[in-house]
């Protein structure tokens, strides 16, 4: 049986994604800094399931869940990178401790998550999933720090896979997502130009059935009501 890690697991995108991985029969690994959301997630999947306390922003951290997982089950097969935040606001006027969290969770977080997996992903040719946002590879105003944060993730993401060529590396760009994300909570209409978190599951339930020598290595998804923007 193949495993997965996800990270960022106790709730929305990442949540979703460890639901949908259960159904495809993968062995699951998540990790969250709410450990009590795992555990409830965990009493309704028909899988194998191991579950931990991460922040990713902390190098530590992330050793410590890597070095369970693998004790665990020998190795991974898949990991999901999904841990992120997002605070807004004019360059000029976001704090310094928010732009500091963001590189820490949606950039170092990213690159501690890769590297800590990546010996056992090389040995058993597994895949990466990352996921950044659909304003990876672009700007827009009040959203300069946490842009910043997303074009670093993906120049990590491009960087990773041309040095790690039996990887296969997947940036996953989701657009507006109705979850808990910059502090508001799920349950907004889907006409305001939100996906719901089960779109992205499937997306990538789709791309995971691919032959294993098929590489995607981005794809970005939004909402029809939501603007398109490059």
């Amino acid at each position: 049986m193949k495993v997965a890690v996800v990270t960022g697991a106790s709730r929305g995108i990442g949540r979703t994604i460890a639901e949908m991985l259960a159904e495809e029969g993968y062995s699951l690994a998540l990790g969250a800094r709410n450990v009590e959301e795992l555990e409830k997630l965990t009493e309704g999947l028909e899988t194998e399931v191991f579950y931990h306390y991460l922040d990713v922003s902390r190098p530590e951290s992330v050793d410590d869940f890597a070095s369970r997982v693998l004790w665990r089950f020998g190795g991974v097969d898949l990991v999901v990178a999904n841990a992120g935040v997002g605070y807004f606001g004019r360059l000029e006027e976001i704090r310094d401790e928010d732009f500091e969290r963001m590189l820490q969770v949606n950039t170092l977080g990213l690159w501690r998550t890769v590297k800590a997996f990546l010996p056992s992903l090389r040995e058993r040719r597994g895949a990466v999933v990352a996921v950044t946002s659909d304003v990876s590879a672009r700007v827009f105003p009040g959203g300069g720090a946490y842009v910043a944060t997303k074009w670093a993730a993906r120049a990590l993401v491009r960087t990773f896979q041309m040095e790690n060529p039996e990887v296969r590396f997947l940036e996953l760009r989701p657009g507006a997502v109705d979850t808990y994300f910059a502090g508001s909570g799920p349950g907004k209409p889907k006409e305001h130009g939100f996906l719901k978190p089960e779109d992205v599951a499937e997306a990538l339930r789709c791309l995971l059935k691919l032959p294993p020598d098929v590489r995607v290595e981005e794809l970005m998804l939004r909402s029809i009501y939501q603007r398109p923007e490059y």
